[in-house]
């Protein structure tokens, strides 16, 4: 009987080191830029569970305003009152925007110590809003659990690099901006961490991934030094809304360079686009390489660029879809009340957004030739031997030893 060949550990070796150099560099970069609002109001807030309706009504304290009132109970789910059931009220005043809909039997709300807050009313709990979490938290493991039953060991790899993504945002990037360091520096760090880290542990550490990295941080760095040149040339000064303005009304001595921030969003926002394209053209050209003739280079970087091409189409796309739709409700205000449309092209609000969609594209266009030709140079040896074959096991052997091993 024919034996399996054995497979090497050493990919899993790999995952294992990057992902414990991940976490290093994680928890230093949270010790050295962890930041304590100073501004923060310390409200006590629990959630509860609405039980019943006690009582509705409505009051007209002031002509052409309405305030309704609704008298409820509800069980506390959380702080030193959880399990007991207690009245609650819940006001919607009808001048004032947003209006909450009103509770309903079942909801899972968010309520308030109205006495802690300095406000007089006759219930101590008051309704401060719907608790969502539980649904976000059922649909983002829902998302996990389907990466992970379809992709398997690759859709563990996955999660991990999402989580590292996200701590290098949350705990490293945005405390460091509000501590007042060089935005620019730290958007460079990070942008390079979380490509290191997510293609190092999807793939391992392999001619792939070597690939990928350039050409992503390649794009990356034309679009940074791009969108530098863009925002000085379209005078752009970072007060694209209210929420740019608070920016610069935080107490501290920390002055938030609200360019930067403009410079930084840019960057972050085509940092995966880039990276979907990098790793398919390389994932593409490694597999065509055993196909073509040994040392036909030429034939490696047509076809590279014909992917290539395909892709820049669909992820040109993808990122002004994505920035167009994250702005669909300022675009349709703008619209409706600026008839003018060379006033409503020069907002800098919408100015900034139409750039975040062009540079991004560009960055899109300049890591094509750059993975195109490095993937060339390193794959046109792999002519005229077997193509690696889809393995049920959890890590292919394709490290950086493996291949020197083969080669050798």
């Amino acid at each position: 009987m024919e034996q399996k060949p054995r497979r090497s550990i050493w990919p899993a070796v790999e995952r294992a080191l990057v992902l414990m150099l991940s976490l290093l560099f994680l928890f230093t970069g949270w010790r050295l830029c962890r930041y304590q609002p100073t501004d923060a109001v310390e409200e006590e807030c629990e959630t509860a569970t609405v039980l019943e309706i006690l009582d509705r009504y409505e009051e007209s304290a002031v002509e052409g305003s309405l305030t309704q009132y609704i008298i409820f109970s509800a069980r506390m789910t959380s702080g030193e009152l959880k399990g007991q059931i207690v009245e609650m009220q819940q006001t919607i005043e009808s001048m004032i925007l947003p209006r909450p809909d009103p509770v309903e039997e079942g909801d899972r709300i968010l309520v308030m110590d109205a006495h802690q807050m300095g406000l007089t009313t006759d219930y101590q709990w008051i309704y401060g809003g719907q608790n969502r979490i539980p649904g976000m938290l059922w649909l983002a493991g829902a998302f996990l659990l389907l990466v992970v039953v379809i992709g398997r060991w690759k859709g563990v790899a996955t999660v991990i690099a999402l989580l590292t993504t996200f701590a290098a945002l949350f705990c490293i990037y945005i405390p460091a901006i509000l501590n007042g360091r060089n935005i620019y520096a730290a958007t460079v760090i990070i942008s390079l961490f979380i490509i290191l880290s997510s293609l190092a542990l999807l793939n391992g550490l392999n001619r792939k991934t070597l690939c990928a990295v350039a050409g992503n941080f390649g794009g990356v760095i034309v679009a940074g030094g791009l969108a530098l040149i863009v925002n000085s040339a379209l005078k752009i000064t970072g007060m694209l809304d209210t929420d740019y303005t608070f920016l610069t009304m935080l107490s501290g001595d920390v002055s938030i360079d609200l360019r930067g921030v403009v410079w930084g969003g840019i960057l972050i926002g085509s940092l995966g686009a880039i990276m979907d394209v990098s790793m398919s053209i390389t994932s593409a050209m490694y597999e065509l390489s055993f196909e073509v003739r040994r040392g036909d280079v030429r034939r490696l970087i047509a076809a590279g660029m014909n992917i290539g091409r395909d892709a820049i189409g669909t992820m040109t796309n993808t990122l002004i879809l994505a920035y167009m739709g994250g702005s669909l409700a300022v675009v349709l205000l703008f619209t409706a009340y600026n008839r003018n449309p060379l006033m409503m092209l020069n907002f800098e609000m919408i100015v900034v957004e139409v750039v975040q969609a062009i540079v991004g594209s560009i960055g899109i266009l300049f890591s094509v030739p750059i993975t195109v030709l490095l993937a060339a140079g390193l794959f046109r040896g792999n002519a005229g031997r077997q193509a690696a074959k889809p393995s049920p096991d959890p890590l292919p052997e394709d490290s950086l030893l493996t291949d020197r091993i083969t080669e050798k």
